[in-house]
């Protein structure tokens, strides 16, 4: 196992330069914004959205959908599958969104808002969706190539929710997103791999999982933080990990507290707090920690930073990138690597598939 310490030891388990990208993600996001800000789009009255995306194109948008439905009485729902409900209609923005531009289920979600005459706005780097775009003379926004598309998650958010201002449903200046922005920067400054192991939590965190499956719990605007802290472990440390949503959990997990102690000890909880939740839910995580460490779990709080959602999101998913790419390292895992997935894709014929959908 190497010496996070050691940043010799650490660049060599880094040989795709992931550090490098997530110490990059605030200005890449900060320049896609200021693109996507800075274009010309005409948009048809919507009142409800749809988005169609997988993986990390749907999580940054998941992320944009509790604020937009702080601030707006649009209705959002994320559709992470092969069809699209019943009520999309003409009436319906239809949010398609595939880093790749090959992801079959989104792909499929296409074909559905098309042939439903919703109105239709593409993110991609390329790919088949870019193209039948482009072709069909639909709204677009092309992303940079040639980054691992978990990483891409901060494009996806800042860009869904500038085209809600775009679009008039949402007064310009309404998303602290500049703010947002601060708040990576400064968990980054305090992360980076050349700050030693007693001075950054992140390595600290990471050291402590190397022998246990992550479950992670978040409330709020924090639930879809957890969903990415999850899928980050699995998809960067290569592990197996778990996620739940306060308060839902109390009223099923909390009943696990009974299981066996081998059970226990395979466990790391870890509570994602804010003092933005509703006062019932900051008391519910409170329980949480009192409740599952009376009973031997391993349960750490992360008390969250920031004075608006924004910064809170955007700071706290940043943390957790850095954990589960400190602990990838420290479990001899590329994190760039998503070799399991792309088998995968193999199996399912992905590229036969959407060709014959999109031939239909």
């Amino acid at each position: 196992m190497i010496d996070l310490n050691n940043i010799d030891e650490t660049k060599k388990a880094d040989p795709d330069g992931y550090l490098e990208i997530l110490e990059k993600t605030p200005a890449l996001c900060r320049q896609m914004w200021d693109k996507f800000k800075a274009s010309d789009y005409e948009f048809k009255e919507f009142d409800k959205i749809v988005v169609c995306a997988m993986g990390g194109s749907a999580i940054g948008a998941d992320m944009a959908r509790f604020l937009i439905e702080k601030h707006t009485t649009l209705p959002v729902q994320i559709v992470r599958d092969y069809n699209l409900p019943n009520w999309v209609d003409d009436k319906t923005l239809a949010l398609v969104l595939s880093y790749s531009g090959n992801t079959e289920e989104t792909l499929s979600g296409f074909a559905d808002a098309k042939k439903n005459n919703a109105q239709i706005f593409v993110m991609a780097s390329g790919g088949k969706l870019l193209e039948l775009a482009i072709e069909g003379k639909l709204n677009y926004f092309e992303l940079p190539k040639s980054f691992p598309p978990r990483t891409t998650w901060g494009l996806f958010f800042y860009v869904v929710l500038e085209l809600l201002m775009k679009a008039g449903k949402i007064k310009e200046g309404t998303f602290k997103l500049e703010e947002s922005i601060v708040a990576m920067e400064k968990i980054i400054a305090g992360s980076k791999a050349d700050i030693d192991v007693d001075n950054n939590l992140t390595k600290q965190i990471a050291m402590s999982l190397t022998n246990s499956i992550p479950i992670v719990f978040g409330a709020e605007h924090l639930a879809s933080v957890a969903s990415r802290w999850k899928k980050e472990f699995n998809e960067n440390s290569k592990i197996p990990s778990f996620y739940d949503e306060i308060p839902e959990l109390n009223h099923n997990l909390q009943q696990g507290l009974e299981c066996k102690k081998e059970l226990k000890d395979s466990l790391s909880m870890f509570v994602l707090s804010s003092e933005l939740y509703h006062e019932r839910n900051q008391r519910r995580a409170q329980i949480i920690q009192e409740t599952f460490s009376k009973q031997e779990f391993d349960v750490t709080t992360i008390q969250t930073g920031g004075k608006t959602y924004e910064e809170s999101i955007a700071g706290t998913v940043v943390l957790g990138t850095y954990i589960s790419v400190y602990l990838a390292f420290l479990l001899g895992k590329n994190p760039v690597l998503f070799e399991a997935i792309e088998e995968l894709k193999a199996m399912l014929n992905t590229k036969e598939f959407t060709e014959k959908l999109l031939q239909e």
